[in-house]
């Protein structure tokens, strides 16, 4: 188990062939065993050579899920689907380059075309340039964000895209230009680790500049993420006296809390660090409730907003009336959801609107009091540029 995938693909190669040497005796008096060993070595090859394909052949068996990273997870979830040899399926893949090294986009696309070859149709939603270019249709949505998108701008083959001028996707299809001239920033101090082990790192010695930019590349699984999201960010915290945030558990079966240990130190560089933030791309917000406002903040002001408002003052309401987490604002029908559960029978629960409130979380009461002509549910459905 603690051979390379690429390396047990070589092994298994002989059986395969029937080449294998073995007792000949053995085999002569029991062809049935050499016909299940064949077989099973073959189904066994053909996995492999899915995961060679896809440019996995430096993991091992024995490797633990929750140290892979994103894009060892989205080709080892689209090699089952390759090794599935289904036809006649729709796959819907939402950004599946997301985070990946140019290389690796070059494996994803094998794969992508060996479902297409197998019968089956693909829709990708996808920011990047060649996977985009490997598209046989295109459909543009836009022309821009959240109000001012919702259109479908371009619909065929994707040379017909060039001719759009309301598309932005086509500024950067075909009118490619350098990119502009700059003089990099100097250092102001290093931040150095000394003898790093985690995951494929071992004993790793690394400098850091700071007041910079760094960009830290490598292909998928070269250790990454298990050097900066992982190793820094738990040693530099431990520097500035306090443990690293665990991160919140996955839903999904292949990623679940990383426990792997990090070993290293920080030998230089601490004293002109302050605080450390991670900033990942994790879903926001604890709890159902949590939004965009509650998140940043903002609610806080425009509650009180609300509660200075001479609407407010009249009611003898304070700004917590206006939060759909307190009881005495809140719809109570949905507890300030604005969606209620539906339970089906022999069928999944679904949620609707909730219909009290229509949505909107609060009670009549505090969905009359205005602001500008504008009641709190108004203003939570304004967009941050309105």
């Amino acid at each position: 188990s603690r051979l390379p995938l690429k390396q047990l693909a070589a092994l298994l190669k002989p059986y395969v062939e029937q080449t294998a040497k073995g007792n000949a005796k053995h085999d002569r008096a029991h062809p049935e065993q050499v016909i299940v060993r064949q077989r099973i070595a073959a189904d066994l090859a053909a996995r492999l050579s899915v995961l060679l394909d896809l440019g996995l052949g430096y993991l091992t068996l024995e490797r633990s899920t929750p140290t892979l990273s994103p894009g060892e997870l989205q080709r080892l979830r689209l090699a089952t689907q390759v090794r599935s040899n289904l036809f006649g399926v729709v796959y819907v893949l939402d950004e599946p380059s997301a985070g990946l090294h140019p290389a690796d986009t070059e494996a994803l696309l094998t794969a992508l075309a060996r479902l297409k070859a197998s019968g089956n149709s693909l829709f990708v939603v996808e920011h990047e340039l060649d996977v985009i270019r490997q598209a046989d249709w295109i459909v543009d949505v836009g022309p821009a964000a959240g109000e001012q998108g919702g259109k479908v701008l371009y619909s065929g083959p994707p040379d017909g895209l060039a001719k759009v001028e309301a598309s932005q996707t086509r500024r950067y299809l075909f009118d490619e230009a350098p990119p502009p001239a700059r003089t990099p920033r100097a250092p102001s101090g290093w931040l150095k680790l000394e003898g790093v082990t985690r995951n494929n790192l071992d004993r790793l010695d690394a400098a850091f500049p700071l007041g910079v930019l760094t960009s830290v590349t490598g292909v998928s699984g070269s250790g990454k993420s298990s050097l900066v999201s992982q190793a820094l960010v738990e040693l530099a915290a431990e520097s500035l006296g306090h443990a690293a945030a665990p991160e919140e558990e996955e839903a999904d079966a292949l990623a679940p809390t990383d426990t792997a240990p990090t070993g290293g130190r920080i030998v230089a560089g601490m004293d002109k660090v302050r605080r450390m933030v991670r900033v990942d791309q994790k879903p926001i917000g604890r709890t159902p409730r949590s939004n965009l406002a509650t998140y940043t903040g903002l609610f806080d002001h425009v509650r009180k907003l609300f509660a200075a408002s001479p609407d407010a003052r009249r009611r003898r309401f304070d700004a917590g009336h206006f939060s759909f987490n307190v009881a005495k604002g809140r719809c109570p029908t949905c507890e300030g959801e604005g969606q209620v559960m539906v339970e089906l029978l022999f069928l999944p629960s679904v949620y609707t609107p909730c219909p009290a409130c229509e949505g909107a979380r609060y009670n009549e009461r505090v969905l009359a009091v205005r602001y500008r002509e504008r009641n709190i549910a108004d203003v939570l459905r304004m967009t941050v540029d309105a």
